[in-house]
């Protein structure tokens, strides 16, 4: 079975106390493909003060297999999933390359590394200056910095404002799609999103 890791820090300066957030572990996978995913809502208040933003995927890669985070806004209805109409960018690793589809979902972006199995990790780095703009966000395959061909950050677009996001999709695909659980905790030195 795939192992999967999802990790994503917001850095809070202040927060009066911890929240954590559980979902069950990933549903049994109903389709041939394996396909298996969950929502969550992320608590309020957790950009409080936010200056980075930090997003790590590590996992087995496969040429074939499919591991993805979609975040954005359940708005109508609100019915605590995300559906494609309310996420503002999907991002993960499809076929052997990373990739990252932008509010309306018609584009896509993409980078292949040269090793395209066995353990990957992806980085995603969003800070934000003193002055509250938001920089553009730096990726990483392991670590060697890359950009999505294409893909323009500046003027630094709204979708990609975690400050905007009030949910989470995880979706897994394949023969070697985990069944994990996922667990948030915002707590008062940051919070952490994580898979496994």
């Amino acid at each position: 079975m795939c192992r999967c890791r999802l990790l994503a820090i917001l850095l809070l300066a202040q927060c009066a106390h911890a929240v954590t957030l559980d979902v069950a572990r990933l549903p049994e996978p109903a389709f041939a493909d394996g396909e298996v995913s969950a929502d969550a809502a992320l608590p309020a208040g957790r950009t409080n003060d936010l200056r980075a933003f930090r997003l790590e995927m590590t996992f087995d890669a496969t040429p074939s297999n499919n591991v993805q985070a979609a975040f954005g806004r359940d708005a109508a209805p609100a019915d605590g999933c995300l559906d494609a109409g309310e996420t503002d960018f999907i991002i993960g690793w499809d076929c052997g390359e990373w990739f990252l589809r932008p509010r309306g979902l018609r584009e896509r972006h993409a980078f292949a590394p040269a090793v395209q199995d066995g353990t990957r990790t992806l980085t995603v780095s969003i800070r934000m200056t003193s002055q509250g703009a938001l920089q553009s966000p730096v990726m990483k395959d392991g670590g060697t910095v890359f950009t999505f061909p294409g893909l323009q950050t500046s003027p630094f677009p709204d979708w990609l404002n975690p400050g905007l996001w009030t949910h989470l999709r995880v979706t897994a695909r394949g023969a070697d799609a985990p069944g994990e659980n996922i667990k948030a905790v915002f707590a008062p030195g940051g919070a952490r999103i994580s898979i496994r």
